[in-house]
């Protein structure tokens, strides 16, 4: 992740306008490496490794804005990966489905503001 890490914090450095909101899926993350990002604030969900290696999503919110995490409530079956975070007046869910669990049909949320 590191060197994707890097490239895409470049990438951004080219932009005029930075995008408000930045939603990334696959970051595969783990609790030791805390990700930077000049002017976000940056809110993520790592997948458990009982889960298996990769996954996880990032949701990177500009600091000018204030946001919430929303936590979401899925069935204990359900490999889904979601994260929700509240911002500017919208709700903003940031959804990975493992190649690993197909489904035909989506299983219900429930939603928690924290």
């Amino acid at each position: 992740m590191f060197k994707e890490w890097q490239e895409f914090k470049n990438y951004l450095s080219t932009l005029d306008n930075l995008p408000d909101v930045i939603c990334i899926q696959e970051s595969h993350l783990t609790p030791k490496y805390q990700p930077l990002l000049t002017h976000y604030h940056v809110i993520r969900k790592d997948r458990p490794p009982s889960k298996g290696k990769g996954g996880g999503l990032m949701v990177c919110v500009k600091t000018s804005f204030d946001f919430l995490k929303i936590d979401v409530a899925l069935p204990g079956s359900s490999n889904l990966e979601v994260l929700g975070t509240a911002v500017h007046g919208f709700s903003i869910f940031n959804i990975s489905n493992p190649r690993s669990n197909p489904f035909t049909t989506p299983p219900p949320l429930i939603f928690y503001s924290t």
